[in-house]
């Protein structure tokens, strides 16, 4: 997952940047929220609510979120906070919750901090009726193995994930406690995509790992895993896998062991692959053109609940402008349609992001209609909801 790297910011501006308020969250405005109902097309760019903003970030800046909700007005979004010029994919965790449908955001607390020891790679959210799950990629702060650490052992690559942790929230991610998981022994493991219920009520969750190895993970209680399938991602170098229900013909008796991998790959097309076992098994990756990919980052993939496909990704070869495709069953994909595609902030020169929009992750709060959040130039985080109910 290569970056761009942010340039060093001098301890002055940071000091300054919390004295003047610029590390406060964003608020949503009220009017944009309610014009929602009136806008004609299932995407608004006025509709877009910032959450956070940081200025004066360092490592690579504001990155990765990923967001869950329990209701059309009840959301939390997760980001990466980065620590230092020259680290990248690495960082603390922080989170904001609201409670009034995005109009605002609580100021930011702390997930899982830093330490002298590890800090923190990912994070994937997921809900199991009212209680909220926070899974966590964990690397070590010291790493005398990387070769961009220049001799003094500082890890600058958030490699090697060492350790995956668990938190749980029951008051829709006001406050997490971490609680006990087993996952198996995988080299640098990435949870990048949700779990799903099959049919029996285990969870398949997909994962992938070092040597291009995409698969899924089974568990009875989201707490302790084993493996199912997995897959080789070369030579189409599929990663940062996702899943959902298959819309082919169904089985009946069966019809949530039947699945369906999404994963980045070269601009051929994303790499997709099929399960018709809950996961214990995957076809080969084939690569598919009616879905763009560009290998840089994550898109976001998912069937909703009416088995409707829901696809954001990075247009072309860059993570400058995200757009968003649909496919009903029995259908063809829909074109590419406008989803972010911010302006560089030319006037911050501590934005090394050159007005990027990427990471997508969404959620569903109501049939067809999601919450969805992505991060835009590095430094902020930012969200939108996004109704495809009615999508021929």
């Amino acid at each position: 997952m290569t970056r761009r790297r942010a340039r060093p910011v001098p301890l002055t501006v940071v000091v300054l940047a919390v004295l003047a308020g610029l590390l406060l969250p964003g608020s949503a405005s009220g009017a944009a929220s309610a014009s929602a109902s009136a806008c004609a097309k299932s995407i608004c760019e006025e509709n877009e609510q910032t959450v956070y903003t940081n200025h004066a970030s360092k490592g690579d800046g504001t990155r990765t979120p990923d967001i869950i909700s329990t209701s059309e007005n009840n959301a939390v979004v997760v980001w990466r906070e980065g620590l230092r010029p020259g680290n990248r994919d690495m960082g603390y965790m922080r989170y904001s919750y609201t409670s009034d449908g995005g109009i605002t955001w609580s100021r930011p607390k702390t997930l899982a901090q830093e330490t002298d020891q590890w800090a923190w790679h990912y994070v994937i959210l997921y809900k199991a009726g009212g209680t909220l799950y926070a899974y966590l990629g964990r690397t070590p702060i010291m790493d005398s193995t990387d070769p961009e650490s220049d001799g003094d052992g500082i890890n600058n690559n958030g490699l090697p994930i060492n350790g995956t942790i668990l938190k749980r929230s029951t008051d829709q991610g006001h406050t997490w406690q971490e609680i006990p998981l087993t996952v198996p022994d995988k080299r640098n493991l990435v949870f990048s995509g949700r779990p799903l219920k099959r049919q029996d009520g285990k969870y398949v969750m997909p994962y992938w790992s070092s040597g291009r190895e995409n698969g899924t993970l089974i568990s009875e209680d989201l707490q302790n895993w084993r493996l199912g399938g997995h897959i080789d991602g070369r030579p189409l170098t599929a990663g940062e896998n996702q899943i959902g229900f298959f819309q082919g013909p169904s089985d009946a008796e069966r019809p949530k062991d039947l699945l369906y991998m999404v994963a980045r790959d070269a601009p051929a097309g994303a790499a997709t692959s099929v399960s018709s076992d809950g996961g214990e098994s995957w076809t080969d990756f084939i690569a598919d053109t009616d879905l763009p990919s560009n290998n840089i980052a994550r898109n976001y993939f998912t069937s909703d609940s009416s088995g409707q496909y829901l696809y954001i990704y990075n247009t072309g070869t860059t993570r400058d402008i995200l757009n968003y495709k649909t496919k009903r069953r029995l259908g063809t994909w829909s074109t590419g349609k406008a989803f972010a595609n911010g302006k560089s902030d030319t006037d911050q020169p501590d934005d090394d992001g050159e007005g990027w929009d990427n990471y997508p992750m969404a959620d569903e709060y109501a049939p067809g209609k999601f919450w969805a959040v992505w991060e835009y130039d590095t430094t902020r985080i930012k969200v939108n909801k996004l109704d495809i109910s009615d999508t021929p």
